[in-house]
């Protein structure tokens, strides 16, 4: 589907056994994320207070440019501060792709991990900023997810394209999907886009929505809470 080699990491739970059927739990930026998010399920699931789960990492082929190809379905014209911006800035070299990337875990990712451990068909992604946005776009499209996590999510990206995109399906009927969002201060524009998402999701009776204000935080560093207060909301 991609034309290239891609890898996958995974993690199994404490006294794993090929007789017993785990959730598994999908994390993209696994260069970054998968020895943070891998230790505390596997610690959590030990001591019962989440499911006992797989976890599955995603790292990238090339993370300059190849990851925003990978998580993004258009190329913005719109910064996350609201500056608008020309083509030399999101192109087809470092945004646009995620349309393929869609079809790699759906047809070839997930299935190969279905073959390859014992699964029991529910299924998490965590997603932060672009992994976010990724996971907003999935709402508006088939997907396996039952939990899906947003962590500052780039709705700002195509000036909130997914907003819209949401609005089209509000009477979709679609399985129930636990959402688990969060979001920090910084700039107004992204704020106010992910409040306004968020507001939509209010809307949607098969959104189960859980959500984190982390006024302070950074970009990067509300994905600990993040994860630790959202994983205990979503995986019981």
């Amino acid at each position: 589907m991609l034309d290239e080699t891609r890898e996958f990491w995974v993690s199994l739970p404490l006294w794993y056994s090929d007789t017993v059927n785990y959730p598994v739990v999908y994390v993209f930026d696994a260069e970054w994320r998968f020895n943070l998010t891998r230790h505390i399920l596997f610690d959590q699931g030990a001591n019962g207070v989440i499911q006992q789960a797989i976890v599955v990492g995603i790292p990238h082929v090339e993370v300059e440019n190849k990851r925003g190809v990978d998580l993004t379905f258009s190329q913005s014209r719109m910064e996350y501060d609201g500056e608008v911006v020309d083509s030399t800035r999101y192109n087809s070299g470092n945004s646009g792709g995620a349309a393929k990337f869609y079809q790699y875990l759906l047809t070839e990712l997930i299935p190969q991990v279905n073959e390859a451990y014992p699964t029991n068909g529910h299924e998490t992604l965590i997603g932060h900023s672009f992994g976010g946005y990724f996971g907003s776009y999935l709402l508006s499209l088939e997907h396996p997810f039952e939990v899906i996590h947003m962590y500052d999510p780039s709705i700002w990206f195509s000036d909130g394209e997914v907003i819209d995109r949401l609005k089209g399906i509000r009477e979709k009927n679609n399985s129930l999907v636990k959402v688990h969002i969060t979001y920090q201060d910084k700039t107004k524009f992204h704020m106010d886009k992910v409040e306004e998402f968020i507001g939509e999701l209010e809307e949607l009776d098969w959104i189960q929505l859980t959500k984190g204000f982390y006024p302070g935080f950074t970009h990067n560093s509300l994905f600990l809470d993040s994860f630790y207060q959202g994983i205990k909301l979503t995986n019981k």
